[in-house]
C-alpha cells in the first residue's frame, strides 16, 4: 500500500467501532496497518440518521473532504439480488 495515507471506511456503528480500532489492529498477530494510514471512519447515509445529531456531521459521506458522491450502504444495495437465494437460507432459522 505504498503511497495510500488515508482511507475511508463505512459501518453503521463507525462511531463506536472506530475509536480503538487501530489498538485491536495493534494487537492482533493476524492483522496489520501502515503507520502512516488515517483512518477516516464514515456512517453510511440512511444508518446516521438513525445516531445522534452530532454523528451525522462528524460521519455522514456529505461531510468528508475528498470522497465524492457516496451513500455509504454498499451491502444494503445487495439485498435485492439476494432475495433470489434467500428460499435456500429459510431452513437454517434457529428452529432448525
Amino acid at each position: 500500500m505504498e503511497g495510500i495515507t488515508r482511507a475511508v471506511t463505512f459501518y453503521d456503528v463507525n462511531c463506536q467501532y472506530n475509536k480503538h480500532f487501530r489498538v485491536r489492529v495493534d494487537r492482533s498477530r493476524f492483522l496489520e496497518m501502515a503507520p502512516q494510514l488515517t483512518i477516516i471512519p464514515g456512517i453510511g447515509l440512511w444508518h446516521v440518521h438513525g445516531h445522534q445529531d452530532s454523528c451525522y456531521v462528524r460521519y455522514a459521506s456529505n461531510f468528508i473532504e475528498g470522497i465524492g458522491r457516496i451513500d455509504g450502504e454498499i451491502m444494503e444495495t445487495l439485498w435485492a439480488r439476494l432475495n433470489l437465494i434467500s428460499p435456500a437460507a429459510q431452513g437454517m432459522s434457529s428452529p432448525h
